[in-house]
């Protein structure tokens, strides 16, 4: 294997939104004379595997496979919204847009769309319609969209008996819709998805094409799908397709699947050989991709998306800027950093949104990719437990995606936001940096880290909380488990560390975060504190008395969301989310617009 060249972010053109896309390129030597789409899941599947796909794309890449990875339109980085018309269309558009470009760009002969879930299911219809693929991969793929449809609404039906469990019902969604996992698909896309049978839709020259099914960790193949492929003379083969439960993680927990990664490999090797018309690495692009896109808006305010990267020792930060076609607010920046390991599009995708108000209200926005999470350069999955974001030595980072917009003449006063680890570094950066001018804080798992804080909350949940057994079934991990274990061993140590502190005045952790509130309260600076319910961060400091302190200080703004959710993922409390981000940004806005005093006259 060959050392490729970085991978190139671009937006691809031809389709009805556009579409956002990672490029793969291989140099000439070594290079095979096949090329790869990677077509993702969709929703919360998409999210969790995101980092898994990007690590496959990289391995293809390296073994000679030129690769590229879409957002579908509506998704991730790409165009659209969820309840605009034709979202199937849109996606099986993309796709062949995405397969003209990557033959176009790397003179490859063959073309291999692999498609996870959703992802299958759109490949197939691109290649029954006309895009230029040869064969495919489909895993965790039914022959009928009615088969995702129906999953995916009782995977809705589960969700929302937990996120509301002894709150108010908010307001049903507009009939026949659906939501799962933080992602909506309208009543439009249900219907078209829903009447999508990919047994009615032949492919064509069917007897020169490969198709590779792969099974959902053991659960077989759709046998519906496999025998019509048979039927119109597809060489079908069947695998093993272990692992897809572990790529669909938690984005902590989320791991590539390597063996399935190696076993499509080594199928693809069969019918593939070295390409000795390969091209050079594109640049510039060539038709029908740019390194920009403009973002059109109903409102006739559009705003212009730009790859973002600043070099750090271990490679690439990455990030996505918004900017304002028109009139900018005078040096007023945002910068919406990743919630927990989730990457730069936000939880339920609400970063996107954001960055594209607030650039239409003349707010140049940033949305960033931290290292090791979403395109950012670094270790695969370097983020296990929650420990190993709610780190200080990450803030740095944060400031110098800060430097980078300062030294391109974006911002000179940033808005820093995020939710959970997001947080904790927006709060922690603007109360280092006088450039910071604000922070956004919604549901961090804390204010100051502490390795115990994790066990001794399952403790206090354990002996004083209400629980169901089957939600502590699911929560018990051995990790767990061993970390409970050892903070009730540890329970004397902590008493005498106590008392040496009320004898020494050195702080415990309760007296840094009282630390950290007084130099909250001191710099003066707009907070927005947002809570949804049962977060344990928020009943610790009610329960301390610091959540009325907070609530006194002038210049917090404290926000609640009556939802059982830590990312927020149910619409309506998006809606509520949103709505709270923009009264941030209100007023930052009146602040920023406020004239300076006028110098004295002598």
């Amino acid at each position: 294997m060959t050392t490729p060249p970085a991978p190139q972010t671009i937006y691809l053109e031809g389709g009805i939104d556009p579409v956002f896309a990672v490029f793969h390129p291989v140099g000439r030597d070594g290079a095979r004379d096949t090329a790869v789409i990677l077509c993702p899941p969709f929703g919360w599947d998409e999210v969790c595997s995101y980092r898994s796909r990007r690590e496959w794309a990289l391995r293809l890449a390296e073994a000679g496979y030129p690769s590229i990875r879409l957002s579908f339109p509506a998704t991730g980085d790409s165009g659209g919204a969820p309840r605009d018309p034709d979202r199937l269309q849109a996606w099986t558009s993309a796709v062949t847009a995405t397969a003209r470009w990557v033959l176009a760009a790397t003179g490859a002969q063959r073309l291999v769309a692999i498609g996870l879930g959703l992802g299958g299911l759109v490949a197939h219809r691109a290649a029954a319609t006309g895009a230029p693929i040869d064969d495919l991969v489909l895993w965790a793929t039914p022959a009928r969209g009615r088969t995702f449809v129906r999953q995916f609404r009782a995977f809705s039906r589960l969700e929302a008996t937990q996120f509301f469990e002894g709150l108010e019902q908010p307001p049903p969604l507009p009939p026949d819709e659906l939501e799962a996992g933080g992602f909506l698909l309208s009543a439009e896309t249900v219907r078209e998805l829903g009447s999508l049978d990919l047994t009615a839709l032949p492919l064509p020259a069917a007897s020169s094409r490969r198709v590779l099914l792969l099974d959902r960790d053991g659960i077989a193949v759709d046998t519906a799908l496999r025998d019509q492929l048979e039927s119109w003379g597809v060489a079908v083969s069947v695998a093993p397709g272990n692992g897809y439960a572990t790529m669909t993680s938690h984005p902590q927990q989320a791991r590539a699947p390597l063996p399935v990664i190696d076993a499509v490999m080594t199928w693809l090797d069969e019918a593939s050989a070295p390409n000795a018309s390969a091209l050079d690495t594109p640049f510039p692009l060539p038709e029908g991709a740019s390194d920009s896109a403009t973002m059109v808006h109903g409102d006739g305010v559009d705003v212009v998306e730009t790859p973002f990267t600043v070099q750090q020792p271990f490679g690439n930060l990455a990030g996505i800027l918004v900017e304002p076609q028109g009139r900018r607010e005078p040096g007023l920046c945002a910068v919406l950093l990743n919630a927990g390991a989730g990457r730069r599009i936000g939880p339920s995708r609400m970063w996107v949104e954001a960055a594209r108000r607030w650039a239409r209200r003349g707010v140049p926005t940033l949305r960033l990719d931290v290292e090791g999470i979403g395109e950012a350069d670094g270790a695969a999955n370097p983020y296990g437990d929650d420990g190993a974001l709610y780190v200080l030595t990450l803030i740095p980072q944060v400031l110098a995606a800060v430097d980078a917009l300062q030294e391109r003449g974006i911002g000179e006063r940033f808005v820093l936001g995020g939710l959970c680890a997001g947080a904790y570094w927006s709060l922690h950066a603007a109360l280092l940096d006088d450039r910071v001018s604000s922070a956004l804080v919604m549901n961090p798992r804390a204010l100051v880290w502490d390795p115990r804080l994790l066990p001794a909350r399952d403790f206090r949940a354990l002996m004083f909380e209400s629980f169901s057994w089957a939600k502590l079934k699911r929560s018990v991990t051995k990790a767990r488990v061993r970390a409970l274990a050892l903070w009730m061993l540890a329970s004397p140590q902590r008493l005498v560390l106590r008392l040496r502190a009320r004898i020494t005045g050195r702080p415990t952790g309760a007296n840094e975060i009282d630390e950290v509130l007084n130099r909250l309260r001191a710099s003066g600076k707009p907070a927005m504190v947002l809570f949804s319910d049962d977060e344990p961060l928020h009943e610790e400091l009610v329960r301390s008395g610091r959540m009325a302190w907070l609530d006194q200080m002038s210049n917090v703004t404290v926000e609640h969301i009556p939802v059982r959710d830590h990312t927020l993922r149910p619409n309506s409390a998006q809606r509520q989310a949103s709505a709270a981000l923009d009264r941030a940004m209100d007023r930052e806005l009146a602040i920023n617009r406020v004239p300076a005093p006028a110098a004295p006259t002598t």
